[in-house]
């Protein structure tokens, strides 16, 4: 599969290939778009910051827990 990533403006439902890609016309090619200006970008960016602070909000959750260390953990891993 080829891949080419362009800008372009739609128009009146319409996308125009560059001069380079011409020869794809007539072709069965699979489209993705992407809004630039879109919400969703800032939306991710808001979710990726609440996420890492989440994970270290929960990183002491085993602190002072001395019956988990790595061999505990390997014993229930590999039962015999």
């Amino acid at each position: 599969m080829n891949a080419v990533e362009f800008q372009t403006t739609v128009h009146n439902g319409m996308i125009t290939l560059p001069g380079d890609q011409q020869s794809w016309n007539g072709k069965k090619i699979k489209v993705i778009l992407l809004d630039e200006a879109g919400p969703d970008v800032t939306e991710i960016s808001a979710n990726e910051s609440t996420s890492e602070a989440d994970f270290f909000n929960c990183a002491g959750i085993w602190e002072n827990r001395d019956d988990i260390n790595q061999e505990s953990i390997h014993a229930k891993a590999w039962r015999k």
